[in-house]
């Protein structure tokens, strides 16, 4: 799988990222469908601020986020994410979707690493700590042997990790993880996708509660 170079958004991660002391002031407007955003909402169009992706929507309510632990632009907007994720709790799933293309061979092999934290409960954990060493420490793990000694860390004995490591079930769910970036023709990260249909163009977009919205919106589309 080729991605395209990133070209990502530069403008709205450093918008993004001032915005994370925000309260979300419009929530609740957007939870209640107050007219100034329903009317709001009648102003998307499709092919400028979002794109339709696949035929069929997924069978709940979902908000994907692919990206990489490689990828410095998903750190930078991995807070305003957790901010979506939070505000959407009781209306839609939000799913990280790692890809692997990023990171050499330890991109691939932090997609399964992640696969197994989420079966164990530690996915938020994983996530965080690797995050933390890429982007903040400067221990970028090079070779498996460093995710053998965090996930002890996180309480996965080495013979536990490897034997679940090497499992046909986490090897499928990276494979799967890949099959969903080929399906809906992603070529750059951080990016979206609304119930496994819808694309959002984030380079349209200025704030978090800009992307708040137009999920609202996606979210009640067919």
């Amino acid at each position: 799988m080729k991605y395209r170079k990133f070209k990502i958004l530069g403008s709205l991660i450093a918008i993004l990222c001032m915005c994370l002391s925000s309260n979300l002031t419009n929530a609740a407007e957007v939870a209640s469908g107050s007219p100034e955003v329903a009317q709001k909402a009648k102003n998307y169009v499709l092919g400028t601020d979002y794109e339709i992706r696949a035929e069929e929507k997924t069978a709940k309510p979902e908000i994907r986020e692919f990206f990489s632990f490689w990828c410095g632009h998903c750190f930078s907007l991995s807070e305003p994410f957790d901010m979506v994720a939070r505000h959407f709790a009781d209306q839609a799933e939000f799913i990280r979707n790692p890809v692997g293309i990023l990171g050499g061979e330890m991109g691939a092999e932090s997609q399964r690493a992640y696969v197994i934290a989420k079966n164990h409960g530690l996915e938020q954990e994983f996530y965080n700590e690797l995050m933390k060493r890429i982007h903040l420490d400067d221990a970028i793990p090079q070779e498996h042997e460093d995710l053998v000694k965090m996930f002890e860390s996180l309480g996965i004995e080495e013979s536990k990790f490897n034997q679940e490591f090497n499992s046909f079930p986490v090897q499928g769910q990276q494979s799967e993880y890949e099959k969903l970036c080929e399906k809906y023709k992603l070529e750059a990260v951080p990016e979206l996708m609304v119930n496994g249909k819808y694309y959002i163009h984030m380079e349209k977009l200025d704030t978090v509660q800009d992307l708040i919205d137009i999920i609202s919106f996606l979210l009640t589309q067919p």
